[in-house]
């Protein structure tokens, strides 16, 4: 059964014509000003974290002044948010998301074939479909920026839509995975995953989607036992030096501890999991340092395809409150659908529930990370199966914090180390002035219990109030 979960796991997590430029979204006119709350800096220590009876101001789409209620002038004409008893923080961003994936049961055939129950197709239309409602779902959750880090190509113009929203989160994407395997099942003529097998098709496939403005270059790295390992890493390579020419990073997934030493002498700035069949050694701490990688562990996902397949997925409170209501009441499909419709791999995880928890390793190599001073970024691989949009950051904040992190460092991975994916960590991250006014107004305080981050007052995304 263990066997069977985790080849469910490994298998899952990984999708045209030039789209239009969007439209520009012009900042606000009116000043906002949050006044008397506890101004929360993740880039402090302990000590000087909080900062209460602060006033934030805010004009156009930036910070113009932080301080003291006493000495921060607020404008005549500003819209006044009354801060106290409240907490700011900045805008979270969550590093590793697809947006071609809804997080229900039909979205990964590949894994859990369910087409007699919803072509997957449909499934895919729907997604297309509800994209508006989904970037909502994100600021509601208090995630204003968002690394969609692999998708088809039209992956670019979910991109475009969001950049023309004002009511979207900040966005960066990747195309196609470049990957070891085929997945014939995701293809519906716009693959999100393309087998390569040569580091000249690697370098094809990735200037494609620099043609595109990609910002990032990903590579699915699949090992399998029989796989030549130095072939593999030529085509790693060979995306990342292709990746690097054109000023951009490569990220890739690499799960087994020689694969993600591989992919980072392979060029790897990005890995977007957590290594998982082993302890984190001494080399892979000084690749990741000499590579100035950035570690995403998305710890809940590991978990989230057994918890969905074995129809032990519940939602949390937040998830109630905040996610798309079809995808988390479809998450439950298996208390109606018929028997004989109930793909083979996913009857005997009913008939043989795993256990839950989250590998002991997993948490443990992120503590060794984070110890060794490798930037983390929280990131939850939101859109595969039981991990929602939106709100399954708060239950990978928690797994961060049970992994040995404090409320503040995790923070500081969603924040700062998230700024960093996104390639804003000179214009977010933080609450100074000058930086992009993304903040999330909290009734709690989150240095207390990272949980608090999900009991948003108010989302101010770009200078706006979301509504």
């Amino acid at each position: 059964m263990k066997g069977l979960i985790v080849s469910l796991v490994c298998v899952m997590l990984a999708g045209c014509a030039p789209s239009t430029p969007p439209r520009a979204v012009e900042p606000p006119a009116i000043p906002i000003a949050i006044v008397g709350a506890t101004v929360v800096y993740p880039d402090r220590g302990p000590r000087d974290a909080l900062a209460p009876d602060s006033t934030v101001v805010i004009e156009g789409e930036r910070i113009v002044a932080v301080g003291s209620v006493k000495s921060t002038r607020v404008p005549a004409n500003a819209i006044v948010i009354d801060g106290k008893g409240k907490w700011v923080i900045p805008g979270l961003v969550d590093s590793h998301v697809h947006f071609f994936q809804s997080g229900n049961l039909y979205t990964r055939p590949d894994a859990a074939d369910f087409n007699a129950v919803m072509p997957y197709a449909q499934e895919v239309a729907r997604n297309k479909a509800a994209l508006a409602q989904t970037f909502r779902i994100w600021l509601a959750s208090g995630v204003t920026s968002v690394a969609d880090v692999g998708g088809p190509f039209w992956n670019f113009e979910v991109r475009d839509a969001a950049a023309g929203n004002p009511l979207a989160p900040r966005m960066t994407v990747a195309g196609p995975l470049i990957s070891m395997v085929d997945r014939v099942k995701l293809d519906l003529g716009d693959p999100p995953i393309i087998k390569i097998t040569s580091p000249e098709e690697s370098t094809a496939l990735a200037q494609k989607e620099i043609a595109r403005k990609a910002d990032f270059i990903k590579v699915w790295f699949i090992h399998r036992p029989g796989d030549n390992l130095a072939a593999q890493e030529a085509i790693v390579k060979a995306a990342g030096d292709a990746a690097h020419a054109a000023g951009i990073r490569l990220a890739v997934h690499a799960t087994e501890l020689v694969v993600a030493k591989a992919a980072l002498r392979a060029g790897a700035d990005v890995l977007v999991h957590s290594v998982t069949d082993a302890p984190v050694d001494a080399e892979f701490i000084a690749l990741a340092k000499q590579r100035n990688a950035i570690y995403v562990p998305t710890i809940f996902v590991m978990s989230s395809y057994a918890m969905a397949l074995s129809n032990q997925w519940q939602p949390t409170a937040a998830e109630r409150r905040l996610a798309d209501p079809v995808i988390v009441a479809g998450l439950r499909d298996l208390d109606r659908i018929p028997a004989d419709k109930v793909p083979a791999n996913v009857a005997r995880l009913i008939a043989n529930k795993p256990a839950l928890a989250t590998a002991p390793v997993i948490l443990e190599n992120l503590r060794k990370v984070h110890e060794a001073g490798i930037t983390v970024a929280m990131g939850t691989d939101a859109g595969n199966i039981g991990t929602v949009h939106g709100p399954s950051v708060f239950r990978e904040m928690d797994l961060m914090v049970q992994a040995g992190l404090t409320p503040l460092q995790v923070l500081r991975t969603a924040t700062i180390g998230g700024a960093k994916v996104m390639g804003l960590d000179r214009n977010a991250g933080v609450i100074y002035p000058g930086r992009l006014a993304d903040l999330v107004i909290l009734d709690a305080d989150p240095l207390i219990d990272i949980a608090n981050t999900s009991r948003i007052h108010k989302v101010i995304k770009g200078g706006r109030i979301v509504p």
